[in-house]
């Protein structure tokens, strides 16, 4: 028998399997309070026709509070630059704090929702609150996309150009040498060089003929 290849790691590790990612910084807005910023980890993909998202929001947060009275929300897609953003977004709650003023955030409106798109950001989406359910005192939103925005030139069709979009690909926090009140954030700093083409002809060349389907 083969020797065991992978050693056990704890679940809360587990989530570095699936890094680097792009982790989305929620926005809202609210007539009461103003802009706020959230991080959030806790997003997906929900659907292709028409396309959704779903997003994962605790009852703690000031964020929860918004969407609960607006229905509405931004996922914005940082770039590099924003990595400061990100870190205190995801720490320190909008009730204590004016984060897109503390992070001197730039803001564009919204064309079809009443909240503000972060400008420096690769790109941001526009979604309405379609349905939602509680979970373990989280939200999870199911939303449509109303409109999406990307910086000009990130699209090399659809695939991110990165030399134009300069994406923040996540990694994660450790504790690194040096470090006392806080992890250091790591990101990947890619480039278009970075990207390779796998073409999918090469693989479903070699596929049995079948009628079947998923």
């Amino acid at each position: 028998m083969a020797a065991d290849p992978f050693e056990e790691i704890s679940a809360h590790d587990s989530k570095s399997l699936f890094k680097p990612k792009v982790v989305a910084l929620v926005v809202t807005d609210s007539p009461e309070t103003g802009p706020n910023v959230m991080t959030a980890s806790w997003w997906m993909l929900a659907g292709y026709d028409p396309l959704r998202y779903q997003l994962a929001v605790s009852h703690k947060t000031h964020t929860h509070e918004i969407i609960e009275e607006r229905g509405e929300f931004v996922l914005a897609a940082p770039s590099t630059g924003m990595i400061d953003a990100l870190a205190v977004a995801g720490q320190v709650s909008g009730r204590d704090i004016d984060k897109i003023e503390y992070l001197d955030l730039d803001t564009v409106p919204g064309k079809h929702v009443d909240v503000p798109l972060l400008a420096d950001a690769v790109g941001n989406i526009e979604c309405s609150v379609i349905d939602s359910f509680t979970f373990e005192n989280c939200t999870y939103y199911f939303a449509d996309v109303e409109t999406a925005h990307v910086t000009r030139g990130g699209l090399d069709g659809r695939v991110l150009s990165l030399d134009d979009a300069d994406v923040l690909a996540y990694m994660g926090s450790d504790w690194d040498e040096g470090d006392e009140g806080t992890k250091s954030r790591y990101y990947l700093d890619l480039s278009d060089d970075d990207v390779r083409r796998y073409p999918g002809d090469a693989v479903h060349e070699a596929l049995p003929d079948t009628e079947s389907s998923e």
